[in-house]
C-alpha cells in the first residue's frame, strides 16, 4: 500500500532540495573555507540523516522507487612508518580519500552509511554518525554544549589547539557532504521534476514548471547560477 501523502509533504521536498543544495555549497573545496562555515554542514547533515525523524526518510517515504547511494570508502589506519610503529593515536580522521566513486560499492541503506567508519579515536573506530553529531550538538553547529561520549571529549580537547591553525580535522565534515549530495541528487532530481502540488493552486505552465509553486522559483534561481 502506497504511502499517503501528507500536507506537509510540499514543505518538506522545499526544505530537502534547498537542505542538499546548502551541503553542496559549502563541501566544494573545503582547503579555501573556514571553520565556521565547515562546521555550518554538521547540522544539515543531522537534519537530512540523524534526526528522531530524518528528513531523507520522510521525503522518501512518497519515493521509494528513487534510489539513494551512499558512496564511502570506510576509512582504514595507514600503514605506519618503522618510526611510528606501535605508537598509540589518540585520534584520527579520514581525509578526501572516503568520497568513494562510481567504482566503489554503494551503501543503499542510511543506517549503514552512519554506522560507517571515518576515523579512530583511542583505538576505536569512529562513525559518521558520531563525527556530525559532535559538530552539531558539542562544537556549536546547533547546540554548544559539554562532550558526553568519549569520543566528544578527545575531539573537544583537540578543537582549541586547532582553532586558527588548521581546518584539516574539521573537513571530515565536506567529504561527508560530498558523499551524502552524490547520494542524494537522484531524489532532488525527482523532487523538481515531479514535486509534489496542491491541484487547486498550482498549474503547470508552458516552460513545463508549476506557476505558483516553489519549484519554478529554484529553477530560476538555478538557471542564474545562485
Amino acid at each position: 500500500m502506497a504511502p499517503e501523502i501528507r500536507p506537509e509533504m510540499m514543505l518538506a521536498e522545499w526544505l530537502f532540495v534547498e537542505t542538499v543544495a546548502d551541503v553542496r555549497r559549502r563541501s566544494q573545496d573545503p582547503g579555501a573555507r573556514g571553520r565556521y562555515e565547515l562546521l555550518g554542514i554538521a547540522p544539515l547533515l543531522r537534519k537530512l540523516l540523524i534526526d528522531a525523524r530524518p528528513l531523507l526518510n520522510t521525503v522518501r517515504a512518497a519515493r521509494p522507487d528513487v534510489s539513494t547511494d551512499f558512496r564511502i570508502r570506510q576509512w582504514s589506519a595507514p600503514v605506519d612508518s618503522r618510526d611510528d610503529a606501535g605508537l598509540p593515536y589518540l585520534l584520527r580522521l579520514g581525509g578526501p580519500e572516503v568520497v568513494g566513486g562510481p567504482e566503489d560499492p554503494a551503501l543503499p541503506k542510511l543506517k549503514h552509511f552512519i554506522g560507517a567508519r571515518v576515523g579512530l579515536v583511542q583505538g576505536r573506530s569512529l562513525t559518521v554518525s558520531e563525527v556530525v553529531k559532535y559538530y552539531a550538538n558539542v562544537e556549536g553547529g546547533v547546540h554548544f554544549g559539554l562532550p558526553k561520549e568519549k569520543a566528544d571529549h578527545v575531539l573537544s580537547e583537540m578543537a582549541p589547539v586547532l582553532l586558527g591553525r588548521t581546518t584539516g580535522q574539521i573537513e571530515i565534515l565536506a567529504h561527508l557532504g560530498a558523499i551524502v549530495v552524490d547520494a542524494l541528487t537522484p531524489l532532488c532530481e525527482s523532487i523538481l521534476a515531479s514535486p509534489v502540488i496542491d491541484a487547486r493552486m498550482h498549474r503547470r505552465n508552458d516552460r513545463g514548471f508549476f506557476d505558483g509553486h516553489w519549484t519554478a522559483d529554484h529553477s530560476e534561481k538555478s538557471s542564474q547560477g545562485y
